[in-house]
């Protein structure tokens, strides 16, 4: 255990804790240290973000909390079934995960707020919201994520001269699209390269950047490689272990952002490219098709064939470059975000 570091002179406490709310994989580590934490301080205040081991471990003792508790939700996909190839296909794990939201409502009452992203609710990316209705919560809230204004934000403008000095062709005609996540099955670069490929546009770019490279980061090159070798009129990049002004300068001289993840809630990468005024194409996921700036597809060929219109069309992506930044002024914005969670605390005492 790490002494106690400071942020900003906030005391964090860190506990190593690993396992699942499932009895086939149950908490491990540092749980009663975690608990007699929680159980000895003098809060007023409990914010807990997502259903993770936090709030999970709280749950027994949730009415032993004098605190007001908080619950912010960042979507609630557990009833998404993941096929395996051995028995039982994944059957288990889907029925554990129903199980544990049926007794969501057991306990659920006992939270004073309970925060969404969005006003969606159903079966695949905001079934707890579904839960909240059913239950009738009263505490129920809406807040957006939120980015930080631009003006806060460092100089950008090297990220498109490096990627344009590796070509030989027309680079005034270029046009770069980027895709920012961690490489991994779940974010699936795989999709995004392979609709790439599919689309075949002259004089284009597709630059992947995660954290670090890994086994998926591997994989999806392996898998695109034999397009390396021959004629492809569109390049590749994959790219790790960026600064984040490297990568905010990357979003902001990009000409469409990418995102091909199978699961996500409302994804901060695709507000930071509203920010800029960059038109985005992602899977629709979440509350992402509620979000303006953007196109949503469903597949691979409806991704190439949204690539495709984007280079052809500077106009359309002007219109939906100017819709995103608009909805990031009046909506996704951090002075929203903090306004809507200060007043949601003074609401509570």
């Amino acid at each position: 255990h790490r002494a106690t570091p400071l942020w900003r002179g906030i005391p964090i406490h860190e506990f190593s804790i690993t396992g699942s709310p499932y009895p086939q994989h149950p908490y491990k580590g540092q749980v009663q240290d975690f608990q007699d934490f929680l159980l000895s301080g003098s809060w007023d205040v409990i914010i807990f973000h997502a259903y993770l081991w936090p709030l999970y471990l709280s749950v027994p003792f949730l009415d032993r909390i004098k605190a007001r508790k908080v619950l912010v939700s960042h979507g609630y996909t557990v009833l998404t079934w993941v096929p395996s190839s051995k028995l039982p296909f994944g059957f288990v794990s889907l029925f554990s995960a129903l199980l544990q939201s049926l007794q969501m409502l057991l306990w659920v009452g006992k939270i004073d707020r309970w925060v969404f992203l969005d006003r969606r609710s159903d079966f695949r990316g905001f079934y707890d919201h579904l839960l909240a209705k059913i239950s009738n919560h009263p505490g129920v809230r809406i807040i957006p994520n939120g980015v930080e204004p631009l003006q806060e934000l460092g100089p950008r403008g090297q990220f498109r001269k490096e990627i344009l000095s590796r070509s030989q062709t027309n680079k005034e005609n270029s046009i770069i699209f980027v895709c920012v996540a961690n490489y991994s099955q779940r974010k699936d670069q795989g999709f995004a390269a392979r609709a790439f490929r599919r689309a075949a546009i002259p004089n284009s770019y597709l630059v992947f950047i995660g954290s670090e490279f890994n086994e998926w980061s591997e994989r999806f090159q392996q898998e695109d490689s034999p397009w390396e070798g021959n004629s492809h009129p569109g390049r590749i990049l994959w790219l790790e272990k960026m600064e984040r002004s490297e990568t905010l300068d990357a979003i902001s001289n990009s000409d469409v952002m990418i995102l091909s993840s199978k699961v996500e809630a409302q994804p901060i990468v695709l507000l930071e490219a509203m920010r800029e005024k960059i038109p985005w194409i992602a899977r629709d996921s979440g509350c992402i098709s509620g979000m303006p700036g953007g196109v949503t597809i469903s597949n691979e060929t409806a991704m190439a064939d949204a690539m495709t219109k984007m280079a052809m069309d500077s106009l359309f992506r002007e219109k939906l470059g100017r819709a995103g930044l608009d909805a990031v002024t009046r909506v996704y914005n951090r002075i929203s975000y903090k306004k809507s969670y200060c007043s949601l605390v003074k609401e509570l005492k």
